[in-house]
């Protein structure tokens, strides 16, 4: 098959360009030509398109001066350059399917509605609740509370709670967004939505998707054959911003001095966890700043509890199969697709979203485990990453849904 393959980043960032990065290796390696469409950036992988590329386009901040920032956010909507260099890359490929991943704002509207015109069929995976929820979090910016409001295109709502920030125009812009993709019909234009869990399935039906074209296909995950011996420490690895639960981490940590812990990462939040360790007088806690991929590795070499405290819905998180896949017992907030990762007691433990007492309980249970029980849920853990997130299977099954729209175009309607 010649399958083109869309993402805003093309370079390891996140959990969405992890999947994106090894489905491009995952599909070439099944002998299939590859074409890939992003941005241009400095940290990119070599790739034999990135003249096809678009011009790096950073974030849309309200800090730029109003002639920059209305250029940018118009790209977001309708996009020339995005138009010229896709329908040259269509040109050159003629692929008979597009994968999108993570193209909303840098790669614009304008990459689903060209494929559209030269008749490509679009899988798009749904790595977050962005087709839902403009600020893509279901999170609150007034006071970081889980909220479905925007339910039936109800956008404004973005601006009513500052979703986005602060900043007025800014909110107003990306509802501004959210309503023009509904009314310009460009979810209508994907042909099947491949979901990560169920719980993304589910919540993209209750929101009015079809459901003939939700397809659920779990993030793939190599399963590592050694692992390190269970270290003795709590880690936490990840941004340090309130939606990833840091400061219910952190509020749950003066119950716990008995544990030597890690916090690595960096963030908004990075001067209020600093505060937060004095204050206390937390002398367990250790603060290590962002990791790269070796010091990842050490750090989590040293872990016996990796702690996922996330106020958001989350997804299929990669921080949590990284985390089980590595013989490492994991703590995570009951929410969203979560519980199909962490089986209470059986794959590891879940807490009550919010409630910094309840992931203190949950965590000294955690470390306090027999060396018996310690073992018997990483065995469970990792035969569930195993069996529901075998790289194989996802492929194959990418195949199948491929195939069916190719076959689809072929036959007469």
């Amino acid at each position: 098959m010649r399958i083109l393959q869309a993402h805003k980043f093309f370079y390891r960032r996140g959990g969405a360009e992890v999947v994106f990065l090894d489905t491009v290796k995952g599909l070439r390696g099944r002998g299939h030509e590859v074409s890939e469409f992003s941005m241009k950036n400095t940290n990119n992988n070599i790739s034999d398109y990135s003249g096809y590329f678009i011009n790096d386009l950073g974030e849309l901040r309200m800090d730029r001066n109003f002639s920059e920032s209305l250029k940018t956010y118009k790209h977001f909507l309708c996009s020339s350059e995005v138009e010229k260099k896709m329908r040259a890359l269509i040109a050159a490929f003629d692929p008979q399917v597009a994968h999108l991943h993570n193209v909303y704002h840098h790669l614009s509207a304008s990459t689903f509605t060209t494929l559209k015109k030269k008749n490509v069929p679009i899988v798009l995976t749904v790595h977050d609740v962005q087709p839902m929820c403009p600020n893509h979090r279901m999170i609150r910016g007034v006071d970081n509370k889980l909220c479905e409001a925007c339910f039936q295109h109800n956008y404004f709502n973005c601006v009513r709670y500052q979703c986005v920030s602060k900043n007025f125009t800014a909110n107003a812009a990306i509802a501004f967004e959210s309503y023009y993709y509904w009314l310009r019909g460009i979810w209508k234009m994907v042909d099947r939505f491949v979901c990560p869990s169920e719980f993304m399935l589910n919540k993209m039906i209750k929101w009015g998707f079809p459901k003939e074209k939700m397809r659920l296909l779990r993030n793939p995950f190599v399963l590592p054959e050694n692992f390190a011996p269970l270290g003795d420490k709590i880690v936490y690895l990840g941004r340090f911003h309130v939606e990833k639960g840091i400061k219910v981490l952190m509020a749950a940590l003066p119950w716990l001095r008995q544990y030597q812990t890690i916090v690595a990462g960096s963030g908004p939040e990075d001067e209020w966890v600093d505060n937060f360790i004095v204050q206390y007088s937390l002398t367990n806690v250790f603060k290590t700043g962002w990791v790269n991929r070796d010091r990842w590795r050490e750090v989590m070499d040293t872990a016996r509890v990796v702690v996922v405290p996330s106020l958001f819905y989350e997804n299929c998180s990669m921080a949590i199969l990284e985390a089980l896949s590595y013989g490492r017992i994991v703590v995570a907030a009951d929410r969203g697709g979560n519980h199909e990762l962490i089986h209470d007691n059986e794959t590891g433990f879940l807490f009550k979203p919010e409630d910094p007492e309840d992931l203190a309980r949950v965590i000294k249970k955690a470390m306090e485990l027999s060396p018996t029980e310690a073992d018997r849920i990483i065995k469970n853990a990792r035969q569930l990453v195993l069996k529901n997130h075998g790289t194989e299977n996802y492929l194959v099954s990418l195949e199948k849904i491929y195939q069916e729209l190719i076959d689809q175009k072929k036959s007469p309607q």
